[in-house]
């Protein structure tokens, strides 16, 4: 499998600028939550790589066989503790070197030091405002006062969280293009603080498809996806009060419940996991998710269109009704790839409509909810099974690209290394088990071959000389049982 390369590391500097700000950090909970708890989380390469293998872009879903699972809205919004559904959508535009620096207080000739347009370096921002003296040592370059600059600090340690953990690049600078979202988040919208959770989660699924055609960078929140999915690999009992908690730290308390996952460090392991998966294997609904009237669609479309920070995305939750924990239905749109969407700056109005039109579906109650075991409705059964068969008739079908070829073949190779690697362990245990019995064969031979040297003994000893004294058969038993000591001991 090509390695696709993601943030693999937590920087240190983040770390130390969340433990110089102490208390501060709290201040920034009303507009990104729980996200600087994501600094606590290793970074676990394998399950992203290995969930790559089980994407499918048409319907933006990860398929385990006959089970479909993908982010959801509430999903995300509940472990991060973030504004969501009801609150206006941060919409994803790209801002300039010049707005970056207006907004955290600097001057703009305090970067002629650093030619990039785009961004700057992550030692940069943390030298001017993650430590106490920062502003002493560096004065000279804002435009603010300290007092201000004890505001300006706070926000720099968000938009560098934002941009690091939630929209990493491969270079691991912050850049300025994100300016106007973190802009949005900490000044609000129309009186409300906006939420990042679309953006959050169209760029995964944006990142998922190029990174499963192209190997390239994961331009999204590999952490966010790592944990999400390690979540629903943990089946256990929810706590009941899981979603009526509004400031819980599920991501301070996840590794809790995940734990023996991160010690799978192989894509491989993680792709056998994801190939036995069954229904009852999974925990199709997490402790923190809202399961009252869940946003399935809009009063429009049968999806919702989400926009990513480069492009437009189709998300479609009416394909894992189980994890709100209502049966799971046939959807109402089957299949994505025949829309036509155009592009983010023209689909805006339609993006931003459909935000403030989220509905659930008809004929929905609580009282059909199981979180435990969600149950589907007969056709869906079938309606899958013909899905997945269409697939594949279609995957035949299609010519591959000499890319696809290739990987194809890496694929093929992966698995038959890991078909002989199996072989050879099953051969070398073999091997070991033939080593023991041939062991306990030979010790058995010489125990029978001990037996029949002191038997003879015995008849000797037993036929002795009539006319022999009593000091020459003392002699001859002494020496009969040294030698059965010394045919014991060997």
């Amino acid at each position: 499998m090509a390695p696709c390369r993601m943030l693999n590391q937590i920087p240190r500097e983040l770390v130390d600028w969340k433990n110089n700000m102490a208390h501060e950090v709290n201040r920034l909970f009303p507009y990104i939550g729980h996200l600087p708890s994501l600094l606590n989380i290793t970074p676990n390469v394998a399950i992203v790589q290995a969930l790559l293998e089980f994407w499918d872009p048409d319907s933006s879903v990860f398929r385990f066989g006959e089970c479909e699972l993908t982010l959801t809205l509430e999903e995300i919004e509940g472990l991060l503790q973030v504004p969501g559904k009801g609150h206006p959508m941060v919409y994803p535009m790209n801002g300039t070197r010049e707005q970056f620096c207006k907004f955290l207080g600097l001057k703009q000739c305090s970067m002629s030091q650093h030619p990039d347009v785009r961004s700057c370096p992550l030692e940069f921002l943390y030298k001017r405002f993650g430590e106490k003296e920062s502003y002493d040592h560096h004065h000279e370059d804002f435009f603010v006062s300290r007092e201000q600059w004890e505001e300006k600090r706070v926000l720099a340690f968000g938009i560098t969280l934002i941009n690091l953990l939630l929209f990493p690049k491969k270079h691991g600078k912050v850049t300025f293009s994100t300016v106007n979202m973190v802009q949005s988040v900490f000044l609000g919208i129309r009186g409300k603080t906006p939420t990042l959770v679309p953006v959050i989660i169209a760029d995964i699924f944006a990142a998922v498809t190029e990174c499963r055609k192209k190997r390239g960078f994961f331009y999204a929140s590999n952490l966010v996806l790592q944990i999400w999915a390690m979540e629903h690999l943990s089946k256990r009992t929810l706590n009941p009060l899981g979603s009526c908690l509004p400031t819980a730290n599920w991501v301070e308390s996840h590794r809790e419940r995940v734990r023996k996952y991160y010690r799978i460090e192989s894509p491989s392991l993680f792709i056998q996991e994801f190939n036995a998966l069954t229904s009852d294997k999974i925990q199709w609904v997490l402790d923190w998710t809202k399961v009252r009237d869940p946003a399935f669609r809009t009063t429009q479309l049968d999806f919702i269109p989400l926009a990513s920070t480069g492009g437009l995305i189709v998300y479609v939750p009416q394909r894992v009704m189980r994890q709100f924990g209502y049966p799971q239905r046939v959807p109402t749109i089957q299949r994505m790839g025949n829309i036509e969407l155009n592009t983010v700056t023209e689909c805006q109005t339609m993006v931003l409509e459909a935000w403030g039109n989220l509905c659930s579906l008809d004929n929905l109650h609580l009282d059909q909810v199981d979180k435990a075991e969600p149950k589907v409705v007969l056709e869906y059964n079938e309606w899958i099974k013909s899905m997945m068969e269409q697939g594949r008739e279609r995957a035949s079908l299609v010519p591959l690209s000499l890319e696809e070829q290739n990987e194809k073949l890496r694929k093929e190779l992966e698995n038959h290394q890991l078909q002989i690697m199996v072989a050879d362990q099953a051969l070398e245990d073999a091997r070991s088990q033939l080593k023991k019995e041939a062991k306990k064969t030979e010790k058995l031979e010489k125990a029978l071959s001990a037996f029949d040297k002191i038997q003879d003994e015995i008849r000797k000893l037993s036929i002795g000389s009539s006319r022999e004294s009593q000091h020459t058969k003392l002699a001859r038993h002494e020496d009969f049982v040294r030698m059965v000591g010394r045919t014991i001991n060997e």
